[in-house]
């Protein structure tokens, strides 16, 4: 039998999200502009695998340096202290497994990849919590709030379209420099809220540790 868990959230989520996201502001801040930095600068390297090399391994540490502070700010404030606290190797391992996996799915067609992501959207803050299992976690808390997991991942994958749409008008238009560096800020900052939501959503579920 599942104990009840207090709701970190209010009547929306993603508006929760949004709120608590700047107990983090910081940290975030620092974490999105240097990784927005090398993804820019990369784009000069003439050794192509050496640009991507450098470019996942800045976007993973950042990725988990990003769900680790928005796990922490959906119940206190987080500094740039907290940032190091972050367990890269055993986020690394469980997000690049899932990335792959949704990757997988995308390569087949588009609706696998997708329909992958919304039964998986628990996975990283899963993994920047410390569950145990985080693809077990995530299914409890799908099972635990249902109705607002499937409303959060309908408003987040419009949200993720707009910024799709967003991006490559401001490539198109922009280009060179300027245009990666302020894509990839706008990319870290609509992260850091959706995943202080998605966090505040999992704090919320029963069942998930």
């Amino acid at each position: 039998m599942s104990t009840e868990v207090a709701k970190q959230y209010g009547f929306s989520v993603l508006v929760s999200g949004f709120a608590r996201m700047w107990r983090g502001v910081l940290p975030f801040l620092v974490v999105i502009v240097v990784n927005a930095l090398v993804q820019a600068s990369v784009l000069g390297l003439s050794w192509w695998w050496l640009a991507i090399g450098i470019s996942a391994a800045v976007l993973l540490i950042s990725f988990a340096m990003t769900t680790h502070i928005a796990v922490r700010s959906v119940t206190q404030r987080s500094g740039l202290a907290d940032l190091p606290e972050a367990d890269l190797l055993r986020f690394s391992v469980w997000v690049v497994g899932w990335t792959l996996v949704v990757n997988l799915g995308l390569m087949v067609y588009w609706y696998p990849g997708l329909v992958l992501l919304a039964l998986t959207p628990f996975v990283p803050v899963a993994a920047a919590a410390g569950a145990r299992n985080p693809v077990a976690a995530n299914f409890a808390a799908i099972r635990s709030r249902p109705v607002r997991w499937l409303v959060t991942v309908l408003i987040s994958l419009g949200v993720i379209l707009v910024i799709w749409v967003l991006t490559a008008l401001n490539s198109f238009f922009v280009q060179g420099w300027l245009a990666a560096f302020s894509s990839w800020l706008l990319i870290g900052f609509v992260a850091a809220w959706l995943l202080t939501a998605w966090a505040a959503l999992y704090r919320s579920a029963s069942g998930v540790e």
